[in-house]
C-alpha cells in the first residue's frame, strides 16, 4: 500500500471520520513499573493428583503487568489467604521485583 502524505486539516478531518465509526472503549495508558493487575480466573482447571488419583479443581492465580502484559499464572487448590499470599510471593519472585501498585480485581476471598 502507497504511503500518502495529508495536511493537517486533512488529517484531522479523516481522524474525525474514522474515530466515529470506533465503537466506544476505554483506552488506559500504564506505566511501567506502575500496576499489576491480580485476580483469579474462572473457569478453575480439572487436576487429578498422581499421589490420591482423586479429581480435583485446581484456582487459577493470574497476574499482569500493565504496561507490557507480561504474565505470570499458577494453579491453587483454593483461593484461601494462605494460597493468595504464596502466589503473591511467587509472582513476585517471578517478576523480579514489586510494582508500584497491586491491583486485585472482584475481591471476594481476600479475609478468608
Amino acid at each position: 500500500m502507497p504511503v500518502r502524505a495529508y495536511s493537517y486539516s486533512q488529517f484531522c478531518c479523516r481522524y474525525h471520520t474514522w474515530s466515529q465509526s470506533q465503537k466506544r472503549s476505554m483506552r488506559q495508558q500504564h506505566l511501567a513499573g506502575e500496576k499489576c493487575f491480580i485476580d483469579y480466573c474462572r473457569p478453575t482447571v480439572p487436576v487429578i493428583p498422581a499421589e490420591t488419583g482423586e479429581y480435583c479443581q485446581a484456582q487459577i492465580f493470574v497476574a499482569v503487568l500493565g504496561a507490557s502484559n507480561y504474565t505470570w499464572a499458577e494453579a491453587t487448590w483454593m483461593q484461601s489467604l494462605p494460597d493468595r499470599l504464596l502466589s503473591h510471593v511467587r509472582m513476585l519472585e517471578f517478576f523480579g521485583g514489586a510494582p508500584e501498585i497491586l491491583v486485585p480485581d472482584n475481591l471476594k476471598s481476600g479475609g478468608q
